[in-house]
């Protein structure tokens, strides 16, 4: 297993993906670069965030979405 430290220091040449970690009714998104975006099922469903789940790293109980 590879170990990635966030935020990531050279984006430049990193190819990681978001890590999108599942909390109750909400979704936060961790960006390599240290951002995180908190949204919704629905925000995410309308493609209101900066990455769709697909391209993301997904932890958290899935099946309750």
């Amino acid at each position: 297993m590879k170990n990635v430290n966030f935020p990531i220091e050279n984006l430049h040449s990193s190819q990681e993906n978001p890590i999108a970690i599942v909390s109750g009714d909400l979704i936060h998104i961790v960006y390599p670069n240290g951002e995180i975006e908190t949204a919704t099922l629905e925000q995410i469903d309308r493609r209101q965030t900066k990455a769709a789940l697909d391209k993301c790293l997904v932890w958290g109980r899935i099946g309750e979405l």
